[in-house]
């Protein structure tokens, strides 16, 4: 993948987009507190209220899309990253997030985190104790095709239109580990792929390779499928990962995103222990997740009230415990990080 004629117009036309995309998820994000004024008639707590969060989030924000938008300058991804998606859709999906909202806060002030549909109950035989919830209090946690259509959009939302970005965090260094390229020959796994998000990004980036799409979700890899499906050389597996189904050196790489964070410390432990088993020697391991605790010390009060504010039970322990160190004690090389807002990638090889 070769660099962009990178003229000063374009470089600020790609940043104008980037900016105003984050301005429309903010303005959006305005319906959050509005939803949880009337559920609860109390003044929620805004970010802003907290000037120096708000003026150090804005910066980090700031910083990450600037970023995203050099690394495609560069050629280290595609500017088709940023194609946006269908502005009808976009739009039909509001009244559903404000009915979704309104849930949502009513199950926050109700302390409900196991209410499912007829669709999801049908889905959890089988399925680990720890999955079995409302993540983040949404309707039928990961397990309906309602919850699966409406992810991406309450992300984005939630980040002020930032997810994409920090996704695209795990790009740059696999595309160093590998010497740049296209993927030809290489099998890459992603677990936790949920509705194939960062493995659209990943075919994007690496346009050869052979990418196996591994989730929990029924619903959600169906979403992964339709999302993907005029990409070739896709699989898709609905398996645990701290289970993986495949033979012992398997894959180049094993990557996630958004994903050890909403795992027991023992189930972490199990899914790098599993990476590292379906790796071939030398083979990249990688996650994007939520910033821990010290590695922006402006943000450590946010990350501890996260998960008073959303149904995230292992949230405490995951930020209280670094992933670098994880990695290591799972006899991975020592790991490289970067932060990109209230995400981090960390990266690393199997000896």
């Amino acid at each position: 993948m070769t660099p962009m004629k990178a003229s000063e117009p374009v470089r600020k036309s790609l940043l104008t987009y980037a900016f105003a995309r984050s301005a429309l998820y903010q303005a959006e994000g305005l319906m959050a507190p509005a939803i949880e004024a009337i559920v609860t008639r109390k003044r929620p707590r805004l970010l802003f209220d907290d000037k120096e969060l708000f003026k150090a989030a804005r910066g980090a924000m700031e910083e990450l899309l600037k970023n995203d938008v050099e690394r495609i300058v560069a050629g280290v991804y595609p500017v088709e990253v940023l194609r946006p998606g269908s502005p009808i859709r976009h739009l039909l999906r509001i009244p559903a997030m404000f009915r979704e909202g309104l849930a949502i806060a009513r199950r926050r002030r109700s302390k409900k985190a196991h209410e499912f549909s007829a669709e999801a109950r049908d889905l959890l035989e089988g399925l680990p104790e720890y999955y079995q919830r409302n993540f983040h209090f949404q309707g039928d946690g990961y397990l309906s095709g309602h919850s699966a259509e409406l992810y991406d959009h309450q992300v984005d939302v939630l980040f002020a239109g930032t997810s994409d970005a920090m996704r695209r965090l795990i790009i740059a260094p696999m595309k160093a580990h590998f010497g740049g390229g296209d993927g030809e020959g290489l099998k890459f796994l992603e677990v936790g792929a949920g509705t194939g998000r960062t493995a659209q990004f990943i075919r994007l980036a690496f346009p050869r390779a052979k990418i196996t799409a591994l989730d929990l979700s029924a619903p959600y890899l169906k979403k992964a499928q339709a999302r993907l499906m005029k990409y070739p050389r896709h699989d898709y597996v609905e398996a645990d990962a701290a289970h993986l189904p495949f033979l012992d050196e398997s894959f180049d790489a094993v990557y996630s995103t958004f994903l050890f964070h909403e795992l027991p410390m023992q189930t972490r432990r199990e899914v790098l222990t599993q990476a590292k088993r379906v790796l071939r020697d030398g083979g990249f391991v990688g996650m994007v997740d939520s910033l821990q605790i010290g590695d922006v010390p402006a943000f450590d009060d946010a990350l501890e009230q996260f998960p008073k504010d959303f149904h995230e039970p292992f949230y405490k322990s995951y930020v209280d415990h670094p992933m670098e160190r994880l990695f290591e004690e799972s006899g991975f090389e020592a790991p490289s990080t970067e932060t990109g807002f209230f995400s981090k990638v960390v990266t690393s090889r199997k000896s």
